[in-house]
């Protein structure tokens, strides 16, 4: 294989030459790219999220009568609907709560020890910290275990505390990564805090995974007991149809009171997948364009190769009648398109660099990594050889006779 020749035989053709090489460019930056935000996503949908997610149903329940103004009657309703729901046979456990796990907007609020001086500003990572409301079975419902103190028990409840006044200081439940950065070197057991006394601190589970702090959260054992609040039901389901299932728990809320709205109700698997949907959707976006560009290149490589082929019929001719076998002639012809691969290549690395960076002005990327290039580079490879397969071969079919014809 004469490299010098091929690199004659190209600048013969360097406008279509040039057009090609800068598609693989483009194509292998695009790719690249495209592969690390699929690998992000895929890796952000498998990492373990701390807590149970199988057979989890959740949905919101608003109230749509005047009469759920009264806190009274709106907590007797809660209680009627969590009894009628735990004698379900289809259910194993019910609770409540203010918002989910995985969220990204809902009730946030500021923690710092009691002691803390007043003319200093909170610092900023326990400032605007995920604050959930919830059932006092809410951490056995989600197999999110106690890490230190203990879970909530019926004492725990300050939902008539925080009715009688907006003052009143609850015992709390917080999770590890918190305790273990408001009070670091000690336990945070029994401290108290300006949002109330700790007693429990939860192992960590995913609250706001895609945030600097992602598993920092404060938990009360209350009702808001508030019909503009929000209340929603997490309800741990038996296996089986999913669908009667669903109709079974909806039907028996709405006996214990008809005026209400039962928003869509979702597994905890499906809000897992919906919190990543843009991630996931995203890397897919940029696959189906790569694959698209993917396509185009092959075309080109095969438009580039045939025309090639068609132009130096009398020139393989040649080759033929000076003894060139059908595989040396196959090997030329391949052996082009390789080496326009190989200058794609070397220029792919600016191409990868520039997407990502102006990708990351947008969202945030992954940094591109020597393995995935050369994958990606590898792919393109491969592709380029069989678009151009089909053009090489013919060329073996050229015989030495044709050089005399057209001479």
């Amino acid at each position: 294989m004469n490299i010098k020749a091929l690199f004659k035989s190209m600048l013969l053709r360097k406008f279509a030459t040039g057009l090609l090489i800068f598609q693989l460019v483009l194509t292998i930056g695009l790719a690249c790219n495209s592969l690390l935000l699929s690998i992000e996503a895929n890796e952000k949908l498998s990492r373990d999220v701390g807590f149970d997610m199988e057979n989890v149903l959740a949905f919101q329940v608003r109230p749509t009568s005047e009469a759920f103004l009264d806190a009274d009657f709106f907590l007797s309703v809660v209680d009627e609907d969590m009894a009628a729901l735990a004698n379900l046979n289809v259910v194993e456990m019910v609770t409540y709560t203010n918002q989910l796990p995985l969220m990204r907007g809902g009730n946030y609020h500021s923690i710092e020890d009691i002691n803390h001086p007043e003319d200093m500003p909170v610092d900023r990572q326990f400032s605007g910290i995920p604050t959930y409301y919830v059932g006092q079975d809410f951490f056995t419902l989600l197999d999110a275990p106690i890490h230190l103190g203990r879970n909530f028990n019926e004492g725990d409840n300050a939902t008539r505390g925080y009715l009688e006044s907006p003052d009143f200081e609850p015992n709390i439940i917080i999770s590890r990564a918190l305790a273990e950065a408001l009070y670091p070197g000690e336990s945070a057991v029994g401290k108290q805090t300006i949002e109330g006394r700790i007693v429990g601190i939860v192992s960590d589970f995913a609250i706001r995974p895609t945030r600097k702090y992602p598993h920092y959260g404060i938990f009360k054992f209350r009702n808001m007991a508030r019909s503009q609040g929000r209340l929603m039901y997490l309800v741990k389901v038996a296996p089986g149809d999913l669908q009667q299932t669903k109709q079974v728990i909806r039907d028996t809320l709405k006996k214990v009171h008809p005026e209400r709205d039962i928003r869509e109700m979702i597994t905890m698997k499906e809000h897992h997948s919906d919190y990543f949907k843009q991630a996931t959707s995203l890397a897919t976006l940029f696959s189906l364009l790569t694959a698209f560009m993917l396509l185009v290149t092959m075309i080109s490589c095969f438009a580039h190769a045939h025309f090639h082929v068609s132009k130096q019929k009398k020139l393989i001719g040649i080759r033929r009648a000076l003894g060139a076998r059908k595989k040396d002639v196959l090997l030329y012809v391949l052996s082009e398109n390789w080496l326009v691969s190989a200058i794609a290549a070397g220029l792919g690395v600016a191409s990868v660099i520039a997407i990502n960076m102006l990708l990351a002005n947008v969202i945030v990327m992954p940094k591109p990594d020597v393995m995935s290039y050369l994958i990606c580079v590898i792919i393109v490879f491969i592709s380029g050889t069989a678009a151009t397969w089909l053009p090489a071969w013919k060329t073996t079919k050229i015989a030495p006779v044709t050089a005399t014809r057209t001479l």
